[in-house]
């Protein structure tokens, strides 16, 4: 019965205090103000923070392509039966980093897709979720290209 009674005061009392804070949060128009800009900020540094990583991405995919192009010209320019398999390593090369291209096309279009949408987001609290979740992401896959470069490159240096 003790449980029970402190359970309800419990509920009754966080219920009490959620309402009134969420009255405060409403009616506190330049509370709203500052959530806005401060995301809006966030935004906008995530948006910086994206183009450059996508430039440092594309510095990496040129230095490989550098590389790779390097490594083909040595190939064409000696040819004997055991190139072959070089040149059937420097094409599959080729195809992944022409795919990665692609692929870093296609996440910097998605990305901004979904910025645009965060900033159209009118709550707050979810507005500030998508911040994160978009942060993770964007981590996540620049972690993922920077590794899948790093193989690539490993791949070239072991065929010089």
């Amino acid at each position: 019965m003790k449980l029970l009674r402190f359970i309800t005061v419990s509920l009754l009392l966080s219920t009490f205090l959620l309402s009134s804070t969420a009255r405060w949060a409403a009616t506190d128009p330049l509370r709203q103000e500052r959530t806005q800009a401060t995301q809006q900020k966030q935004i906008n540094e995530l948006d910086q923070r994206e183009q450059l990583d996508n430039l440092n991405r594309a510095q990496e995919l040129s230095q490989t392509q550098r590389q790779l192009d390097q490594l083909q010209q040595q190939t064409g320019s000696r040819p004997s039966l055991a190139v072959q398999p070089r040149a059937q390593q420097l094409n599959e090369t080729q195809k992944q980093l022409d795919q990665l291209k692609l692929e870093q096309q296609l996440n910097r279009v998605q990305q901004e897709l979904k910025l645009n949408e965060i900033e159209r987001e009118p709550h707050p609290v979810r507005r500030q979720q998508q911040i994160r979740e978009l942060q993770l992401q964007q981590q996540m896959q620049f972690l993922q290209d920077q590794s899948r470069t790093k193989l690539m490159q490993q791949d070239l240096n072991r065929l010089r």
